[in-house]
């Protein structure tokens, strides 16, 4: 049975289980923080990920990212996978603005100060379901 990292599960809030991957917003409000993790057991690598639902995975994060930036304005889409700290797979899709605290520099490890205010969760929740109909 899939079991999400305590970690991502604390930072985060769950906007949909599609059944291939949850889509969850990370509980910053300086950045529109997407977090998509495929709901199969035991992933690590991009590898372990059967070829089908890796490619609906990475379409489904570069469309978004494109999605948010022409109906947001932001500057930049990044997409990343790390995997230093939390192993389970997961991918990473964050808007960047060039106001934004951490620009230009990475979003890890930037102590960010504010959590989502309800507004803005809802806002953020509402254009991705309005995306992924």
């Amino acid at each position: 049975m899939f079991k999400l990292d305590n970690r991502i599960e604390k930072d985060s809030f769950l906007v949909k289980d599609n059944n291939v991957f949850q889509i969850r917003i990370m509980n910053i409000r300086e950045v529109f923080w997407v977090i998509l993790i495929p709901t199969k057991i035991n992933l690590i690598e991009l590898s372990d990920l059967d070829i089908e639902k890796r490619n609906i995975l990475i379409n489904f994060a570069v469309e978004l990212g494109d999605f948010l930036k022409s109906n947001e304005e932001y500057d930049k889409v990044n997409i990343a996978m790390l995997g230093n700290v939390v192993s389970q797979l997961h991918l990473h899709l964050v808007m960047r603005n060039k106001h934004d605290p951490a620009w230009p520099g990475p979003v890890w490890g930037f102590n960010f100060k504010n959590k989502l205010d309800e507004k803005s969760k809802s806002n953020r929740s509402k254009l991705i379901l309005q995306f992924s109909k």
